[in-house]
């Protein structure tokens, strides 16, 4: 399976959208790009794409707006989204790309992908994210346990739900189910736990995913944990230079035994992904 990390601006002039296409038969899309190797981090890669296209963004760090998982037919995209709140310069596009500015009421009627589509507007508060998460835990809850076990709270069962769909990059009900066969009595507090705390918008998920990392790493001996939360940081949005220097601080301030046990996990996660480490020729 491959991963893209695909990096998108919404830019915004007198209340309207740039959207661009690659050719006059082609779908709308935002300005953007996939994350290069020569890009520190994503807010880097995007800066540099903005900046090849004329337009300086002073602030692009502050301008995330989310990750979406976006399947794909031989892998999956993590989608970020940024919302420049300040820019100068006029854009310059490649010869053969159309470009053309459109009203966020317009956005619903442009030929582009829905999955896509779904994330601007949602992102501006014109679509609600698709919630039917009470239903499923009604329905998990009544199908598991005996009859007349209480049920457990759904605060933050959606939300839970969604971070386990970015965090592990499958279904997340199949993934709950299962949590539910090994420990069925933590399962939904696990849930609950991840939309109550992984959902705060003063900390993106990326930022989220790489203290887990750091955390796990520094407590030693859980391998099983870690290694999910490094592909879970790379499903955010991490580069792995991001990862290989939150193992770095860890050997700083946890000791190196912890960091050493830990960078064998990150190296078999980044062969198992085909992905390249900084410093290193494939």
């Amino acid at each position: 399976m491959s991963q893209v990390i695909y990096l998108a601006a919404a830019v915004l002039r007198d209340g309207r959208m740039l959207l661009v296409r690659p050719a006059p038969d082609a779908m709308w899309e935002l300005p953007g790009g996939p994350l290069l190797p020569e890009h520190d981090d994503v807010d880097a890669g995007m800066d540099a794409i903005l900046t090849a296209m004329g337009l300086a963004v002073p602030a692009i760090e502050d301008d995330f707006a989310s990750t979406v998982f976006l399947p794909a037919a031989d892998g999956h995209t993590v989608y970020n989204l940024y919302v420049p709140s300040e820019w100068t310069g006029e854009p310059s596009l490649p010869a053969g790309v159309g470009a053309g500015w459109f009203a966020l009421d317009e956005i619903d009627a442009v030929a582009m992908d829905e999955a896509v589509r779904n994330t601007i507007l949602e992102a501006f508060g014109l679509r609600d994210a698709p919630d039917n998460a009470g239903d499923m835990l009604a329905a998990l809850n009544a199908a598991m346990g005996p009859e007349g076990a209480p049920e457990r709270p759904a605060s933050g069962a959606g939300d839970g739900l969604d971070v386990l769909h970015t965090l592990t990059g499958r279904d997340p009900e199949a993934v709950r189910e299962g949590m539910r066969r090994h420990y069925p009595e933590l399962a939904d507090d696990v849930v609950s736990a991840l939309g109550d705390f992984w959902t705060d918008p003063v900390l993106d998920r990326r930022t989220r995913s790489l203290q887990t990392v750091a955390m796990l790493a520094a407590m030693g001996g859980k391998q099983g944990p870690l290694r999910s939360h490094i592909n879970g940081a790379l499903n955010h949005g991490a580069t792995p230079a991001q990862l290989v220097e939150t193992l770095r601080m860890v050997a700083v301030y946890a000791g190196f035994p912890a960091s050493l046990e830990a960078w064998p996990i990150m190296e078999e996660v980044f062969v198992e992904r085909g992905i390249p480490r900084p410093g290193r020729t494939p």
